[in-house]
């Protein structure tokens, strides 16, 4: 598997952007652009877990290469908009931050189910969710996030 093969295997391996009417068979009532925000939290616990499994199964020198990939495919096929955004590069400057924050956490050895709730934590924080949906919306990103696939993705890739 190329890198190019890698990172769009990835990228077709992510969730959807999570909608309403998504969001509503797990029990959650948001508003569209609640519900944007928790696609970008989604987005971003989902980048996570693919640069992490990318970093641990993939030679250094082609590391970056497949993350930009990976970014270009979701640029592309997705618009910013469905994240709640104005432009992509807003995303990126929070996207950066999100991922040191996530990183530092997984350095104090979280477990996955431990990261989804400070994704929790964090869209409870900024009111995208009500506290009375946290379990919910536990289930939601755990259901999102599809860890253990994107390594396995990669155990082709040398």
């Amino acid at each position: 598997m190329t890198p190019k093969e890698a990172a769009t295997a990835l990228f077709n391996a992510m969730p959807h952007p999570v909608t309403v009417d998504q969001m509503q068979e797990y029990g959650i009532e948001v508003t569209e652009a609640q519900a944007r925000q928790v696609a970008r939290e989604i987005l971003s616990l989902n980048l996570y877990w693919i640069l992490a499994a990318v970093d641990a199964h993939i030679l250094q020198k082609y590391r970056g290469v497949i993350g930009e990939l990976l970014f270009d495919a979701v640029t592309a096929q997705w618009t910013a908009a469905d994240f709640g955004l104005g432009a992509w590069a807003e995303y990126r400057r929070e996207l950066d931050e999100r991922l040191g924050h996530y990183c530092k956490l997984m350095d104090d050895r979280l477990s996955p189910m431990a990261l989804c709730a400070e994704a929790a934590n964090l869209l409870e924080d900024q009111r995208a969710v009500s506290s009375d949906d946290r379990q919910k919306l536990l289930v939601l990103l755990i259901d999102y996030a599809p860890v253990d696939q994107y390594a396995a993705l990669l155990d082709d890739v040398r």
